[in-house]
This record gives structure tokens, sequence and C-alpha cells, in this order.
């Protein structure tokens, strides 16, 4: 083979490879950041975006499964608000404050412990209210034939006036907080905390689910060709239902994550966060349309957008810092959808030229 026939072939390679390219897109943006402030590179540093953007990983875990099925999910923030609020009620309702002493530096010291419903109780709680909201959606689009994005539209709207009216307006603070919720995303684990601990959690059983099940691998199915896929005696329905179902449970999840990381529940929690969930997705490979994506490029691209943050963070760029962070996301989301096509492009060519007789 000619040196002229090689290059492009290993190129070509690179570009299809995404997992590949978005780890030295990686490697690069933290070695540029780091020439400019080395604190940036630091292990410590990098552990903390990893925790950061663990609940980024989770939700966009569970939107590469709705748009696989060439759905979308924009009701997210929603969702995690009423979640997290439905949980944080039945925590604040039994909340209670016991005075204590307790031991620091050698020395008994007044102390008021706070207990509530268990942990594992609001946990579950949560993740079933937004697997029931993921469920609604579901039902709207695959069996009430609503398009995806006005059916999600919709319910964000539906779901955050549910939670203003279920909380009379008020918001939930530290104070109706139990000891044990606080200190939910505060704990280590060997060295990781708890937030990163989750995250592995759910992407290890997404992994096993999407890449070693037959029900995961017909998400592909359905979102390459539905027609299809319904001929060769797939429910279409049924999968695009439990991939719904799938990103409102790990929507309800991550809102009490991110609540317990800010110490507040308001009706409004992470409204505009779905923006940054679909860039992680879009970054990481999958495709709008459906049918296309891998689990480690949905991670990547979501470490893509949690190094942009930090990195932007450290460099100092007061006044202007948001614009900038907003500019060059826009920039790398763009860059992305030009590579999928390019390489969805290439694909279809490769595969018409292998249809020559």
């Amino acid at each position: 083979m000619s040196t002229r026939q090689f290059k492009p072939l290993r190129l070509g390679r690179l570009l299809r490879n995404r997992e590949l390219g978005l780890t030295l897109v990686l490697l690069a943006l933290i070695g540029l950041i780091g020439l400019r402030n080395p604190a940036f590179a630091t292990p410590g540093n990098l552990q903390f975006i990893l925790g950061d953007t663990s609940i980024l990983i989770v939700l966009a875990l569970g939107m590469m499964c709705v748009l696989l099925v060439g759905s979308i999910d924009i009701s997210v923030p929603a969702v995690m608000a009423l979640s997290a609020m439905t949980a944080g009620i039945v925590m604040k309702n039994n909340l209670v404050q016991a005075d204590t002493q307790v031991l620091v530096d050698g020395a008994l010291t007044a102390a008021t412990v706070k207990t509530s419903t268990p942990l594992p109780l609001l946990l579950l709680l949560a993740a079933g209210v937004g697997a029931a909201c993921g469920l609604l959606n579901g039902l709207l689009i695959a069996y009430g034939r609503v398009l995806p994005i006005v059916a999600t539209l919709g319910s964000q709207y539906i779901l955050y006036g549910l939670s203003h009216l279920i909380s009379g307006g008020q918001a939930i603070y530290r104070k109706d907080m139990s000891d044990a919720f606080i200190q939910f995303t505060r704990g280590n684990v060997l060295g990781f905390n708890s937030k990163v601990l989750i995250m592995l959690a759910a992407f290890l059983v997404l992994m096993a689910f999407i890449n070693y099940t037959r029900y995961g691998r017909r998400l592909y199915a359905v979102g390459s060709n539905a027609e299809a896929a319904r001929m060769s005696g797939i429910n279409t329905r049924a999968v695009t239902l439990s991939a719904h179902t799938i990103m409102g449970l790990l929507a309800g999840l991550a809102g009490m994550l991110y609540a317990s990381h800010d110490n507040k529940v308001t009706q409004d929690m992470a409204m505009g966060y779905e923006m940054y969930v679909i860039a992680a997705c879009v970054i990481g490979g999958v495709s709008v349309t459906g049918g296309v994506g891998k689990i480690t490029g949905v991670a990547l691209g979501a470490l893509t957008i949690g190094v942009i943050n930090n990195g932007l963070t450290m460099l100092r760029l007061t006044g202007n810092s948001e614009f900038w962070k907003k500019a060059i996301q826009g920039a790398v989301i763009l860059i992305a959808i030009i590579t999928n096509v390019y390489i969805k492009r290439a694909h279809e060519r490769r595969v018409l030229r292998e249809r020559r007789l």
C-alpha cells in the first residue's frame, strides 16, 4: 500500500474511533490549560472535576438511551426538581432534632443531630417519582404519537408546576435536611467521592444493559430503522417507553445528588441543565437522529464539558467567563455535530463502494 493511500486510511480510522479522538482532545485540553495554570492538572483538581461532572454523566447516560431510539427529553431538570422536592418534603416532615454531645479535640461539645426518613428510602422515592415522570413522557410519545420535543416541553412546565404546588412555593434548605442527606455527596470511600461511586455504578449497569442484553441492543435497532425493527418483531413502542422510563429514573437519582450537593431544593432547580446533558451526548458521538452512540463516548463527552467549565474558571476569565463558557461549549458542540455528519457520510460512501459489482 502506498503512502498516499495509507495516511487517509489512518485518518479515517481515527475519525471513526470517537472515543480515542475524545481522549486525545481531553488530554490536549488538560495539557494546554495546565500550562497556563499548573494547579489545574493536579490529581486533586482532576478528581474534583470527575466528582463535579458525575451528575452530568448520570443524566447523559439516560439521555443516550432516549436519543438512541430517535427521541429526546428536555424535561430532565423538571423531573429532577419534582423528584428532589417530593423526597425533600418527606424528609422535612419527618425531621427530628436532638441535642447531644460529641467529642471534638478531646473535649465534649454540644451539638444538634438531625435525623429523618432513612436515606435509602428517600433515594427510592425520588427514583420512583422520576421513573413515573419518564413513563408519562414515554406514553405520550410512544402511544400518544406526540412529537418528543413537544411532549417533553409540555411535561416540563407541568412538572415544574407540580413541584411548586406540592411545596407551597417554599424551598427546602439545609436546616430542613437530615445530617445523612447533607453528607450524602460529601462522603469518601477509598479516596473517591460518593457521587463518583454512584456514577460508576450507574455507568456499569447501563453498559451491561446496552452492550450485553438483547433488549439493550433493541434501542439501536429502533433508532436505526423503526419500521424494520417493527417488521422483525420488536415492540418499538415498548422500547421507546422503557428508554424514557430509564431517563426518568436516572433524573430522579440525579436530582437527589444535585440537592445534596447544593444543600437546597427549589421549584426550578437545575433549569436549563438539559442543554448540558444533550451537549454531552452529542460531543460523545450520539446521533440526535437515533441508532448511533457508545456509552464510553457519552462519559468522555460529559468530562469534556467538565474540563472546559473548570478550566475557564481556573484561567480566571473574569467578567466574560460565562460568555466564554457558552461560546466555547457552542463551538465544541458544532464541531462534534460536523464531525458526526462527516463520519456518517464517509461510512455511507464506503458502504456504497463495497456494494458495487
